[in-house]
């Protein structure tokens, strides 16, 4: 998502800098932490707010409910991962090697420059990204797994195969409405790094009006389809995380012994 600041910032460029390690190590402490965090808090509070929003289980709640459900359960999410977005999308745009891929260190730094607001920069984006795409997916699951589950067995696919590509396609097409908000995040997290003109609100309301500023700016600049820079990478990224999560979430359920309430 670098590549969404306007910057020519290519996988090429980047393997020029960084070399074949960069792809597996240059902000991947922190990327691994915020994964996890973002992970763990998603599944934890989701049942949680559909029983508060709705009295009933995500299995018992229809599609438009469970969509509402996640996007609030993300809310505590964001406030956990945010750091570690910022020093995650910090290391990769480090094309000089400032902080030698150090998370604290860069973290440090934009902390002593602007204070805890810089460790939040960026987070309207971030949440409304979240939010999104974890409403989308929590929304359209089941409907994914009542339309193809029943298409690939009958082509000999097992179940946990069935779940794994309706997982895929909930995570896609998710990634839809979500980019939008990760174009514009990393672009305000861009300015707030090297623009010491630049006003991060952190966690504030008036964080989103200066998000959609930012937005209109880049329609202006490149088009509406410039709020989808980077989407065929989002896109597989995600797909792949929804895949990965309708796959392996009843295995653990089942492994730990916890009840499986549906998604």
């Amino acid at each position: 998502m670098a590549s969404a600041t306007g910057e020519a910032y290519t996988i090429g460029g980047f393997y020029q800098k960084h070399g074949l390690k960069g792809f597996v190590s240059q902000g991947v402490v922190p990327e691994i932490c915020r994964a996890s965090a973002m992970r763990v808090s998603k599944f934890f509070f989701y049942p949680i707010v559909c029983n508060l929003f709705w009295g009933s289980k995500p299995a018992d709640t229809s599609p438009l409910k469970k969509g509402i459900a996640g996007a609030f359960a993300t809310v505590p999410e964001i406030l956990a991962i945010s750091p570690m977005e910022v020093a995650k999308i910090g290391l990769q745009l480090d094309k000089e090697g400032v902080f030698n891929n150090n998370p604290k260190a860069f973290a440090k730094h934009i902390y002593e420059k602007r204070g805890i607001r810089g460790l939040y920069c960026g987070w309207a984006g971030m949440q409304y990204r979240q939010s999104l795409w974890t409403g989308t997916y929590f929304a359209t699951l089941q409907s994914w797994r009542d339309t193809l589950n029943p298409i690939l067995i009958d082509y000999g696919f097992g179940t946990k195969s069935c779940n794994l590509l309706s997982g895929f396609c909930a995570g896609y097409i998710a990634a839809i409405p979500n980019t939008p908000g990760d174009v514009v995040r990393s672009v305000v997290q861009k300015r707030c790094f090297t623009d010491p003109n630049f006003k991060p609100y952190g966690v504030h309301p008036y964080a989103f009006v200066m998000h959609a500023k930012v937005a209109g700016e880049i329609v202006a600049e490149r088009g509406i389809t410039g709020l989808w820079s980077g989407f065929s990478f989002k896109g597989l990224h995600l797909g792949g995380s929804g895949a990965l999560m309708a796959l392996f979430i009843p295995i653990f359920k089942d492994m730990l012994g916890v009840e499986y309430e549906g998604v």
